[in-house]
């Protein structure tokens, strides 16, 4: 079994709030408590390594599994922002393909 702390998984004042698996890769949702920034990391599961990471306009909102990733069909994302109820298509290569302010709150999405 591998485990991976702080700083390479994350730094001190952040939380990584959820993990998606795809394809040999693992999306992470990373919320920071000093900036009140969060962003999407893809992380090569062998290594940890990151392959990419986007930033969200989006403030810090800790609440337990408040904010999602969720795979989507060509190695592409959809990242929920709960506290500002918006969702975000990430590209395979990291770029924010589109976003979309959505109502009532989102808290979950699946690929079926």
């Amino acid at each position: 079994m591998k485990q991976w702390k702080s700083p390479q998984s994350c730094n001190s004042d952040e939380v990584i709030n959820n993990i998606a698996y795809n394809n040999e890769t693992l999306a992470l949702i990373i919320e920071n408590e000093t900036s009140n920034k969060k962003r999407i990391e893809l992380r090569s599961l062998s290594t940890f390594d990151p392959l990419w990471s986007t930033s969200f306009n989006a403030a810090y909102h800790f609440t337990p599994w408040n904010n999602r990733v969720c795979v989507l069909k060509y190695n592409e994302w959809l990242a929920i922002d709960y506290g500002n109820s918006r969702l975000f298509h990430v590209s395979k290569d990291g770029q924010v393909k589109s976003k979309r302010s959505y109502k009532p709150t989102i808290n979950n999405a699946v690929l079926f």
